[in-house]
């Protein structure tokens, strides 16, 4: 009878560790945030700067793309000032290129200035995102910029699957899943 109490209290243990577990997930060491709330983790969507509309595409050619642009997309307005930070991952998993974006609200005027980041000689500009209908659903987005013609991506050959992942306000790990698009020649 008492091993069974004692597996019992271990049990409602392991249960209430497991139920708090979503809640303790958002903070690290000494209670440290790590990730963003999961309501406003945006996604990425990918198009060619020449078709900007047809996001979602996961297959680009490197010599007919001079650009690719990431879209961000929030499902919902944001609030408050926040930074994306977009790190792009070649076909072979090191980090190619990070990419910080300071964003502001959307309050009927466009963003003072720009913003001091860390690794950043000089402050970003500040960008608010944009109302964009997307299969019918409506989002925030921001759009970034991906250099593709006359880079490294075409000088080395770096063709194949890549890897985008989006950290919200200097989390320690990515919000959501990764976006993937293969580049070729």
């Amino acid at each position: 009878m008492k091993q069974q109490t004692k597996l019992s209290i271990l049990a409602f243990g392991l249960a209430v560790v497991l139920a708090g577990a979503p809640a303790a997930a958002q903070t690290g060491r000494g209670g440290s945030y790590v990730g963003p709330p999961v309501s406003l983790c945006p996604t990425v969507a990918v198009s060619g700067v020449e078709k900007p509309a047809d996001m979602g595409r996961r297959s680009f050619s490197a010599t007919r793309s001079a650009d690719l642009i990431f879209h961000v997309l929030f499902d919902r307005s944001l609030e408050e000032e926040h930074v994306v930070t977009l790190k792009i991952f070649t076909p072979h998993g090191h980090l190619y290129r990070q990419l910080d974006v300071p964003l502001a609200p959307a309050k009927g005027e466009k963003p003072a200035g720009a913003r001091r980041l860390p690794g950043y000689p000089y402050p970003v500009p500040v960008r608010t995102p944009l109302a964009v209908t997307v299969g019918g659903q409506s989002y925030e987005s921001v759009d970034v910029s991906f250099p593709v013609a006359g880079s490294a991506i075409v000088t080395s050959s770096l063709y194949g699957r890549w890897k985008v992942e989006l950290f919200l306000d200097g989390a320690a790990r990515p919000c959501g899943e990764p976006t993937v698009f293969d580049l070729a020649q």
